[in-house]
This record gives C-alpha cells, sequence and structure tokens, in this order.
C-alpha cells in the first residue's frame, strides 16, 4: 500500500516537472524573447516602397530636350573682398556685389549641347572701396565704379543632368577716385572657369564656389540658382546662328 503510494507521489513530481520544462520551453517562444522572433513589421512598409518607386520613376522620366532647344537661366550671386595692407605706403580695400536681377542664360539643345552663344548674357558688378596713403595730398581715396561681367556658358545634358562650365569676364573694370589721382588696380577679381551640375528634376537647385570669408585677405562668393526661362522667347525653338 504504502509503496504504491511512493509511486503515485513520484509520478506527480515526475508530471510536474514535465509540465515546468514544457511551459519553460514555450516561453522561450514568445514575442520578444529571443532571436528567434519575427522580423518587426513596418505600418505601411508597402505603401511607402511604392511611394519610393513613384518618386524614381518620376526622376527618370525628367530628360533633356528631345525635340527643341529650350531655355534655361542661372540667377546670379556675385560677391568679393580684397583687402590689401601691406602694400608699401598704400592700403587697398573694395568690395564687388552684383547689381540685381542677375541672370545668365543658355541653351539646351536636343544633342545635349549646351550653349550661350548669342543670348544677353552681361550682368553689372557694383565696385566700392578706399585708398589710404601716408603721402600726397589726398591721404584717402573713396572708390566707386560700375564693372560689366559677362560669362559663356557651355557644357551637356545627359539623362537628366546638366553639366555646365562657365567662364567669366570682365568688359571693363575702371574705378573713380574722389580725388582725381589715377588709381592703379592691384588686379581684376572675376570667377574661375566652374564645373556646376544641376538636376532638371529640381528647379531651384543651387551650385557654386565660395572661397574664403570676409575677415581675410581675399574673399570670393559665386553662386548660381537653375531654373527654367520667363524669357518670352523661352517657346521651344532652335537657336539662331
Amino acid at each position: 500500500m504504502n509503496g504504491d503510494i511512493n509511486i503515485c507521489k513520484r509520478g506527480m513530481w515526475i508530471g510536474l516537472c514535465c509540465c515546468f520544462l514544457i511551459l519553460g520551453l514555450s516561453a522561450c517562444n514568445l514575442p520578444g524573447t529571443g532571436a528567434d522572433d519575427p522580423e518587426p513589421t513596418l505600418v505601411g512598409g508597402e505603401s511607402q516602397d511604392v511611394e519610393l518607386g513613384q518618386q524614381e520613376q518620376a526622376l527618370k522620366e525628367v530628360k533633356c530636350p528631345t525635340k527643341a532647344s529650350l531655355l534655361y537661366e542661372l540667377l546670379y550671386t556675385h560677391e568679393a573682398v580684397l583687402n590689401l595692407d601691406d602694400m608699401g605706403e598704400e592700403t587697398f580695400y573694395y568690395e564687388e556685389k552684383e547689381q540685381q536681377p542677375a541672370y545668365f542664360y543658355f541653351w539646351v539643345e536636343p544633342s545635349g549641347k549646351v550653349t550661350s552663344e548669342g543670348l544677353p548674357n552681361s550682368v553689372t558688378i557694383n565696385v566700392s572701396g578706399l585708398v589710404e596713403s601716408d603721402s600726397g595730398s589726398c591721404p584717402v581715396q573713396q572708390l566707386q565704379g560700375a564693372w560689366t561681367l559677362s560669362a559663356d556658358i557651355t557644357g551637356t545634358c545627359k539623362e537628366g543632368v546638366v553639366t555646365l562650365e562657365i567662364v567669366e569676364h570682365f568688359e571693363d573694370h575702371e574705378l573713380t577716385g574722389t580725388c582725381g589721382d589715377p588709381i592703379d588696380m592691384p588686379g581684376r577679381i572675376s570667377a574661375p572657369e566652374l564645373t556646376l551640375t544641376f538636376n532638371l528634376s529640381d528647379p531651384g537647385s543651387t551650385d557654386g564656389l565660395i572661397s574664403g570669408s570676409r575677415g581675410d585677405r581675399m574673399y570670393f562668393f559665386y553662386w548660381y540658382q537653375f531654373n527654367p526661362s520667363d524669357l518670352w522667347f523661352n517657346t521651344p525653338q532652335t537657336p539662331s546662328p
């Protein structure tokens, strides 16, 4: 009799141990408890993928002109500072700033060629400054001028991306002074040849060159904003030879 009871007790303990073991193994597989958890599901993941795909397709559809040349423009920002205080008996300072509105224009042809030939690509650069001298009858002479700056624009258009080569030229660079004395310029300042890149799918995008800061002896800021042109001759056409 007692043997039967002991057997029953052992059976109960074995059963309970088995139950605890099963529960423990089941707990290891509950969500959030181990490496076997399923990957988290992103809410709206499928719709996001569809939206990204539509955006990529829209970018691919923005292409270079295929039937006729189109006119584009660059809104131009030009700033330069020259501050020379080690020129012997003279200190020379001046600033350049574009006179708004300042635009450069260019054609994008169906062949992918970019040209600015024949377009009104000149802007006015206002200049102001002073020359201080330790000798002569005019120790401080105020400087002022309005220079004409033109730009040659060439480049290519490929798969909706326009790459431009821009070369600037000062067509005149005279300065007048308040004392009437001849003013010897320490040198003209113009942008170097720049390579700029714009995407046709992003009107209003910008590119340019910054060199130094206003506290330096020489500081340059050349910046361009890309847009389709609103000029009356923006109707698709072939540029005149």
